[in-house]
């Protein structure tokens, strides 16, 4: 792997669309790496040419996905990887997206500008179970945290909620008032604390007082 990426420029895939804009990937030697999280059924073209959609993202940003079109002998080799794997792309070709859409399509032109790395263990769903009692089947970077970012906002809205709850239950009670002392005479407090002194019980001594 060393060996291949010597004189290559890495670039994150959730960091591609912003490259395309600031600098000319075609003049340069590159990399990317991501995760199929995503396969499309296989597709024919106009001329009946079957491809393939694969949506790529690096675990960083679930936002910010990258299209991957695979044709002719790329889709040939590749079309059956696994959905999970990670995979490598040497200098992929930006492709025009769909009218209106933001959504960052690539290509590559030969099988072998594809690198299948292995499984990626980090990629898992989301804990947390819907409204309806079923599993969330949102994605997730197990590494950082177990639920998605909807689960974790919607907890944080209901935690918050219980707090200004608590908060305003307080402030709305009046405290207790508190009970004013008497002013004990030396006889009401020698008999409320007993105690022996000399032989003599505080209760005995009280009553010579």
């Amino acid at each position: 792997m060393e060996r291949k990426m010597t004189g290559r420029k890495l670039i994150r895939l959730s960091q591609v669309q912003d490259k395309l804009r600031s600098a000319n990937l075609e003049e340069m030697d590159w990399v990317t790496f991501g995760v199929i999280i995503k396969k499309m059924t296989p597709q024919s073209t106009n001329n009946g040419k079957t491809f393939s959609i694969w949506h790529l993202n690096d675990l960083r940003d679930f936002s910010r996905s990258v299209s991957l079109f695979l044709f002719g002998n790329v889709h040939k080799e590749h079309w059956k990887t696994d959905q999970g794997m990670v995979v490598g792309l040497l200098n992929a070709n930006q492709m025009k997206p769909k009218e209106g859409s933001g959504e960052v399509c690539l290509s590559v032109d030969h099988p072998q500008k594809i690198l299948i790395l292995g499984e990626a263990m980090d990629l898992g769903t989301c804990k947390a179970r819907k409204k309806n009692g079923e599993p969330c089947t949102q994605m997730v970077n197990q590494s950082e945290c177990e639920y998605c970012h909807y689960h974790i906002q919607s907890e944080y809205r209901k935690r918050s909620s219980k707090r200004a709850d608590l908060q305003s239950a307080f402030s709305t009670t009046r405290a207790p008032k508190r009970t004013a002392k008497r002013n004990l005479g030396l006889k009401e407090k020698l008999c409320q604390d007993g105690f022996y002194y000399g032989g003599v019980s505080s209760a005995a001594y009280a009553a010579s007082v």
